[in-house]
Protein backbone atom coordinates (compact mmCIF):
# COMPACT_ATOMS: atom_id res chain seq x y z
CA UNK A 1 0.00 0.00 0.00
CA UNK A 2 2.57 2.81 0.99
CA UNK A 3 4.59 1.96 -2.28
CA UNK A 4 1.16 3.02 -3.82
CA UNK A 5 0.82 5.87 -1.74
CA UNK A 6 4.40 6.62 -2.81
CA UNK A 7 3.71 6.59 -6.80
CA UNK A 8 0.53 8.34 -6.92
CA UNK A 9 2.00 11.79 -4.99
CA UNK A 10 5.22 11.44 -6.92
CA UNK A 11 3.08 11.09 -9.95
CA UNK A 12 1.37 14.26 -8.79
CA UNK A 13 5.06 15.75 -7.83
CA UNK A 14 6.41 15.53 -11.11
CA UNK A 15 2.70 17.05 -12.74
CA UNK A 16 3.17 19.76 -10.70
CA UNK A 17 6.65 20.66 -11.02
CA UNK A 18 6.32 20.19 -14.86
CA UNK A 19 3.41 22.49 -15.00
CA UNK A 20 4.68 25.49 -12.74
CA UNK A 21 8.02 24.69 -12.98
CA UNK A 22 8.68 23.95 -9.26
CA UNK A 23 7.12 22.35 -6.07
CA UNK A 24 7.77 18.77 -6.18
CA UNK A 25 9.24 18.24 -3.21
CA UNK A 26 6.46 20.14 -1.08
CA UNK A 27 3.89 17.78 -3.02
CA UNK A 28 5.89 14.47 -1.56
CA UNK A 29 6.43 16.26 2.01
CA UNK A 30 2.67 16.94 2.32
CA UNK A 31 2.47 12.51 2.54
CA UNK A 32 5.94 10.84 3.88
CA UNK A 33 6.30 12.34 6.81
CA UNK A 34 3.24 10.45 8.18
CA UNK A 35 5.07 6.98 6.84
CA UNK A 36 8.71 8.20 7.60
CA UNK A 37 10.46 10.51 10.40
CA UNK A 38 10.54 13.70 9.14
CA UNK A 39 14.32 13.53 8.62
CA UNK A 40 14.36 10.45 6.39
CA UNK A 41 10.88 11.63 4.69
CA UNK A 42 12.55 14.79 3.50
CA UNK A 43 15.97 12.79 2.39
CA UNK A 44 13.64 10.48 0.50
CA UNK A 45 11.76 13.74 -1.36
CA UNK A 46 14.95 15.10 -2.07
CA UNK A 47 16.26 11.91 -3.52
CA UNK A 48 13.20 10.89 -5.96
CA UNK A 49 13.22 14.43 -7.52
CA UNK A 50 16.75 14.01 -8.79
CA UNK A 51 15.99 12.18 -12.25
CA UNK A 52 13.28 14.73 -12.91
CA UNK A 53 16.23 17.63 -12.34
CA UNK A 54 17.90 15.81 -14.83
CA UNK A 55 15.45 15.47 -17.13
CA UNK A 56 14.94 19.59 -16.92
CA UNK A 57 18.53 20.43 -17.47
CA UNK A 58 18.98 18.58 -20.84
CA UNK A 59 15.43 20.13 -21.44
CA UNK A 60 16.90 23.30 -21.51
CA UNK A 61 20.55 23.30 -21.36
CA UNK A 62 21.15 25.81 -24.08
CA UNK A 63 19.50 28.47 -21.77
CA UNK A 64 21.61 27.45 -18.65
CA UNK A 65 23.38 30.28 -16.23
CA UNK A 66 26.66 27.65 -14.92
CA UNK A 67 28.09 30.42 -12.99
CA UNK A 68 25.05 32.24 -11.83
CA UNK A 69 24.22 28.12 -10.64
CA UNK A 70 27.31 26.89 -8.99
CA UNK A 71 28.38 30.34 -7.30
CA UNK A 72 25.19 30.38 -4.65
CA UNK A 73 26.22 26.34 -4.04
CA UNK A 74 28.88 27.09 -1.60
CA UNK A 75 27.17 29.10 0.95
CA UNK A 76 23.93 27.04 0.01
CA UNK A 77 25.86 23.46 0.88
CA UNK A 78 27.67 24.69 4.06
CA UNK A 79 24.20 25.56 5.83
CA UNK A 80 22.25 22.84 4.71
CA UNK A 81 24.83 20.15 5.65
CA UNK A 82 24.57 22.28 9.12
CA UNK A 83 20.58 21.88 8.72
CA UNK A 84 20.52 17.59 7.99
CA UNK A 85 22.98 17.05 10.91
CA UNK A 86 20.98 18.93 13.36
CA UNK A 87 17.48 17.34 11.85
CA UNK A 88 19.11 13.78 13.18
CA UNK A 89 19.77 14.93 16.38
CA UNK A 90 16.31 16.30 17.36
CA UNK A 91 13.24 15.16 18.52
CA UNK A 92 11.06 14.13 15.92
CA UNK A 93 7.94 14.96 17.29
CA UNK A 94 9.30 18.09 17.94
CA UNK A 95 9.96 18.64 14.11
CA UNK A 96 6.87 17.79 12.86
CA UNK A 97 4.98 20.11 15.00
CA UNK A 98 7.84 22.90 13.74
CA UNK A 99 7.35 21.88 9.91
CA UNK A 100 3.63 21.67 10.28
CA UNK A 101 3.47 25.96 10.69
CA UNK A 102 6.43 25.65 8.13
CA UNK A 103 3.64 24.08 6.05
CA UNK A 104 1.48 26.79 6.72
CA UNK A 105 3.51 29.93 6.41
CA UNK A 106 4.62 28.82 3.32
CA UNK A 107 0.67 28.36 2.31
CA UNK A 108 -0.19 31.77 2.85
CA UNK A 109 3.15 33.13 1.58
CA UNK A 110 2.31 31.79 -1.66
CA UNK A 111 -1.86 32.55 -1.59
CA UNK A 112 -0.79 36.03 -0.22
CA UNK A 113 2.45 37.64 -1.11
CA UNK A 114 4.44 35.15 -3.84
CA UNK A 115 5.67 37.12 -6.75
CA UNK A 116 3.45 36.91 -9.65
CA UNK A 117 6.22 37.26 -12.37
CA UNK A 118 9.75 37.80 -13.07
CA UNK A 119 11.55 40.99 -11.91
CA UNK A 120 14.89 41.93 -14.01
CA UNK A 121 16.41 44.15 -10.94
CA UNK A 122 19.39 42.00 -8.91
CA UNK A 123 18.76 41.62 -5.33
CA UNK A 124 20.73 43.23 -2.98
CA UNK A 125 23.88 41.35 -2.07
CA UNK A 126 22.40 41.02 1.77
CA UNK A 127 18.86 39.89 0.30
CA UNK A 128 20.39 37.37 -1.93
CA UNK A 129 22.31 35.67 0.83
CA UNK A 130 19.39 35.64 3.01
CA UNK A 131 17.42 33.62 0.24
CA UNK A 132 20.24 31.18 0.34
CA UNK A 133 20.68 30.84 3.77
CA UNK A 134 16.45 30.48 4.81
CA UNK A 135 16.52 27.69 1.72
CA UNK A 136 19.15 25.97 2.47
CA UNK A 137 18.38 25.49 5.89
CA UNK A 138 14.61 24.43 5.29
CA UNK A 139 15.93 22.11 2.70
CA UNK A 140 18.14 20.36 4.87
CA UNK A 141 15.52 20.24 7.85
CA UNK A 142 12.06 19.51 5.39
CA UNK A 143 13.89 19.33 2.04
CA UNK A 144 11.95 21.76 0.92
CA UNK A 145 14.48 24.44 -0.81
CA UNK A 146 12.81 25.97 -3.30
CA UNK A 147 10.40 29.06 -2.59
CA UNK A 148 12.76 31.52 -1.85
CA UNK A 149 15.32 30.63 -4.39
CA UNK A 150 12.38 30.93 -6.70
CA UNK A 151 12.35 34.43 -6.21
CA UNK A 152 16.28 34.25 -5.75
CA UNK A 153 16.55 33.09 -9.68
CA UNK A 154 13.88 34.60 -10.89
CA UNK A 155 15.98 38.20 -10.19
CA UNK A 156 19.23 36.63 -11.75
CA UNK A 157 17.74 35.40 -14.81
CA UNK A 158 16.58 37.03 -17.85
CA UNK A 159 14.10 34.57 -19.30
CA UNK A 160 11.70 31.88 -18.32
CA UNK A 161 13.90 28.98 -20.21
CA UNK A 162 16.66 30.69 -18.87
CA UNK A 163 15.42 30.83 -15.39
CA UNK A 164 14.03 26.87 -15.47
CA UNK A 165 17.68 25.46 -16.10
CA UNK A 166 19.68 27.41 -14.22
CA UNK A 167 17.33 26.71 -11.15
CA UNK A 168 17.15 23.28 -12.08
CA UNK A 169 21.04 22.64 -12.18
CA UNK A 170 21.40 24.44 -8.85
CA UNK A 171 18.90 22.01 -7.25
CA UNK A 172 20.98 19.22 -8.97
CA UNK A 173 23.95 19.87 -7.95
CA UNK A 174 22.83 20.62 -4.35
CA UNK A 175 20.25 17.91 -4.09
CA UNK A 176 22.82 15.46 -5.12
CA UNK A 177 25.29 16.69 -2.04
CA UNK A 178 22.46 16.55 0.34
CA UNK A 179 21.59 13.01 -0.60
CA UNK A 180 24.80 11.78 -0.46
CA UNK A 181 25.23 13.56 2.75
CA UNK A 182 22.32 11.80 4.34
CA UNK A 183 23.69 8.39 3.27
CA UNK A 184 26.91 9.42 5.10
CA UNK A 185 25.10 10.59 7.56
CA UNK A 186 23.04 7.72 8.52
CA UNK A 187 19.62 9.43 7.77
CA UNK A 188 19.46 7.35 4.68
CA UNK A 189 20.34 3.71 3.84
CA UNK A 190 19.58 1.06 1.75
CA UNK A 191 16.41 0.39 3.36
CA UNK A 192 15.40 3.51 1.19
CA UNK A 193 16.36 2.98 -2.03
CA UNK A 194 12.89 0.89 -3.23
CA UNK A 195 11.69 3.99 -1.93
CA UNK A 196 13.23 6.51 -3.84
CA UNK A 197 13.07 4.45 -6.76
CA UNK A 198 9.70 4.12 -6.72
CA UNK A 199 9.29 7.89 -6.28
CA UNK A 200 11.64 8.54 -9.02
CA UNK A 201 9.49 5.78 -11.66
CA UNK A 202 6.26 8.23 -10.10
CA UNK A 203 7.72 11.38 -11.28
CA UNK A 204 8.55 10.53 -14.52
CA UNK A 205 5.34 9.47 -15.36
CA UNK A 206 4.09 12.86 -13.87
CA UNK A 207 6.42 14.50 -16.00
CA UNK A 208 5.45 13.02 -18.87
CA UNK A 209 1.73 13.77 -18.38
CA UNK A 210 2.81 17.40 -17.74
CA UNK A 211 3.93 17.53 -21.08
CA UNK A 212 0.68 16.19 -22.62
CA UNK A 213 -1.53 18.52 -20.81
CA UNK A 214 0.66 22.08 -19.91
CA UNK A 215 -1.12 23.96 -22.38
CA UNK A 216 -4.40 22.85 -21.60
CA UNK A 217 -4.63 23.78 -17.48
CA UNK A 218 -4.70 27.47 -16.06
CA UNK A 219 -1.57 27.53 -13.86
CA UNK A 220 -2.52 29.76 -11.64
CA UNK A 221 -5.44 27.63 -10.68
CA UNK A 222 -3.54 24.87 -10.05
CA UNK A 223 -1.15 26.88 -8.28
CA UNK A 224 -3.39 28.14 -5.87
CA UNK A 225 -5.10 24.47 -5.24
CA UNK A 226 -1.86 23.29 -4.13
CA UNK A 227 -0.73 25.56 -2.02
CA UNK A 228 -4.08 25.42 -0.06
CA UNK A 229 -3.52 21.66 0.05
CA UNK A 230 0.00 22.66 1.50
CA UNK A 231 -1.90 24.65 4.05
CA UNK A 232 -3.85 21.80 5.19
CA UNK A 233 -1.31 19.14 5.32
CA UNK A 234 0.25 22.04 7.77
CA UNK A 235 -2.42 21.94 9.98
CA UNK A 236 -3.14 18.37 10.08
CA UNK A 237 0.77 18.54 11.00
CA UNK A 238 0.06 20.17 13.88
CA UNK A 239 -2.74 18.00 15.46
Amino acid sequence: MLYLILFAITVLAGLVQGVTGFGSCIVIMMVLPFYFPLAEAAGIAVATTLIMGVVMILRYRSHIKVREALLPSVLYIIVSSLAIHFSAQVDQAVMKKVFGVFLVLLSEFYLGFAPSGSNQKKLPLLAGALCIILSAACDGLFGIGGPLMVIYFMHRTTDLHEYLGTLQLFFLVNNVYNTAFRFYRGVLGSKHLIYILCGMAGILVGVLIAGKIVDKLRRDVLRRLIYVMIGISGLINLL
